[in-house]
């Protein structure tokens, strides 16, 4: 195996964002929620919320995104756009986000990755932060295959045992399932998807890749 090398590579991905009622791995989707991690460097046309929403429904050729939500760290909570209602707040680079979906559409994802970003998991009151929780958009070509690789990978970065634990959104029941390094499902990653981080205290990592 040879050396590892940071990369911007291209990358180009056809993500299921399922509605509800729709299947889904283990059921049926409950409302129609999805994850989007996007690349960290995206489409230069997606700045905002309503650039996604619009990119989606371009894609699928008719309005089938009923909203796209950030996660608001200070309330342990979701902000909310429709199009229509709420804040068109700005996307940024290694935050994902939940898309809920009208008609189960295929989109193609287009970007590249953006190998030296730092990213910043604020531990509770940091920057607001109110339980350390961050919704982080998973690297297409990340080592970090499972949520124990992560776990792993954080922690060395911070030099300490600084995440509490690793979560993925569950589409049949808009809940989430945890590991925490010793208790839960080791469940694997998947490039598309964004997972919840919660630490203990702050940390900035540079998450691994091929």
């Amino acid at each position: 195996v040879g050396a590892l090398f940071a990369s911007n590579m291209g990358f180009k991905i056809n993500y299921n964002l399922a509605a509800s009622g729709d299947a889904v791995p283990g059921g049926t989707s409950a409302s129609g929620t999805n994850t989007l991690g996007l690349p960290y460097n995206a489409q230069t046309n997606l700045l905002d919320a309503e650039d996604l929403i619009d990119d989606i429904n371009a894609g699928a050729g008719s309005s089938v995104v009923g909203s796209v939500s950030r996660w608001v760290k200070a309330t342990d909570g979701l902000e909310v756009y429709t199009g229509t209602a709420g804040v068109n707040f700005s996307l940024v680079p290694g935050d994902s986000y939940l898309v809920k979906m009208s008609t189960t559409t295929n989109y193609i994802v287009v970007g590249s990755h953006a190998p030296t970003l730092p990213i910043v998991l604020d531990g509770p009151g940091t920057n607001g932060s109110a339980t350390g929780t961050t919704l982080w958009a998973y690297p297409y070509h990340s080592t970090a295959a499972t949520a124990e690789n992560l776990i792993d990978e954080i922690n060395t970065a911070a030099g300490s045992s600084v995440v509490g634990s690793v979560a993925r959104w569950v589409k049949t029941s808009d809940g989430l399932e945890v590991y925490t390094g010793t208790a839960g499902v080791n469940f694997g990653l998947t490039p598309g998807e964004g997972y919840f981080v919660k630490v203990g205290s702050t940390v900035t990592w540079t998450p691994s890749h091929y």
